[in-house]
């Protein structure tokens, strides 16, 4: 008697059973939490359903009623909008930051990677709280500041000019400190020898910062760029605490517009969508960022 593939492929299996079981937990979790949620996502996408009633297919129904979705637009564009207004700044902050607590002759190093990090853990409710102080348009400390330099006092989230910079503000304010320790990692990954040897050569402080600190720490600051673009997409807690997508829809972002069709409009079918639609957008803009990235690290080595 021969033994098929199919056969030795069942001994192997048996011989390994405890192996696999130990391993079980991880695939039986990801199938319920992760790949069942995604897959079932998919197929409301091209129905109609509210989440009580029978679900209705609709084909490509869900696709086409986006373009004319004004809301769905306007959440877009807010969100390019916010993201210009903080990730820059952020961005220069959290590396300033690094730079600062990358050096020898600082103190207390570990207190302050500490005190930086501490608004990303810090609950949303109690900054909700000091937040709605800060930008109170009559007894708001920002205000009672710009009062000081003469400068009148400014409608923070009353205002559908102001709605989205206080949101952006809020945020510089939380994720600065994260992407520090994102940028100090890079930044103690660079060889001191590359330095040294700049050093040997007569190289300045800002020679080698051009020459060796903003090449290297180029992978660091496009993964910490497209962490916050994810993060812009998809952000949530910050602007519901602090504005609810308001006034209006001034500082309605594309989460909370995907809250707002799902749990407010019960529209599970058109969410569903919308998700999978900007989804695989951003997974394109992501892939074309990293490609065009390795191609300039490949030249920059050739």
């Amino acid at each position: 008697m021969t033994n098929t593939p199919r056969a030795q492929w069942w001994a192997e299996v048996k011989r390994y059973r405890h192996f696999y079981l130990f391993v079980s937990p991880f695939f039986i979790l990801f199938a319920v939490f992760g790949l069942y949620p995604l897959l079932f996502s998919l197929f409301l996408s091209f129905m109609k359903w509210d989440g009580l009633t029978a679900w209705h297919f609709v084909g490509a129904s869900n696709f086409v009623a986006m373009a004319d979705d004004e809301i769905l637009w306007r959440s877009l564009w807010n969100t390019l909008v916010i993201g210009l207004l903080y990730i820059p700044p952020m961005m220069i902050l959290a590396f300033l930051f690094a730079q600062v607590l990358n050096t020898q002759w600082l103190k207390m190093r570990a207190f302050y990677r500490a005190a930086f990090f501490l608004p990303c853990v810090t609950p949303m409710v109690v900054i909700a709280i000091v937040f709605s102080l800060i930008f109170s348009a009559e007894r708001g400390v920002l205000n009672y500041w710009l009062g000081f330099a003469g400068v009148k006092a400014v409608p923070w989230l009353t205002s559908e000019e102001w709605s989205k910079v206080s949101v952006a503000i809020l945020v510089v304010w939380r994720w600065t400190g994260y992407n520090m320790i994102l940028m100090l990692a890079g930044l103690q990954g660079i060889p001191g020898e590359y330095y040294e040897a700049a050093m040997v050569d007569g190289a300045g402080a800002l020679q080698r910062m051009r020459a060796i600190t903003m090449p290297m720490m180029r992978p660091t600051f496009l993964f910490c760029g497209l962490l916050s673009l994810l993060g812009t997409i998809y952000m949530f807690d910050e602007i519901f605490v602090l504005t609810s997508g308001g006034p209006g829809t001034s500082s309605t972002n594309f989460g909370m517009y995907l809250f707002n069709i799902s749990f407010g409009d019960f529209r599970f079918g058109y969410a569903s969508c919308v998700a999978y639609t900007v989804a695989v957008a951003v997974f394109l803009v992501t892939w074309l960022v990293s490609k065009a990235n390795r191609r300039g690290l490949d030249e920059g080595h050739a």
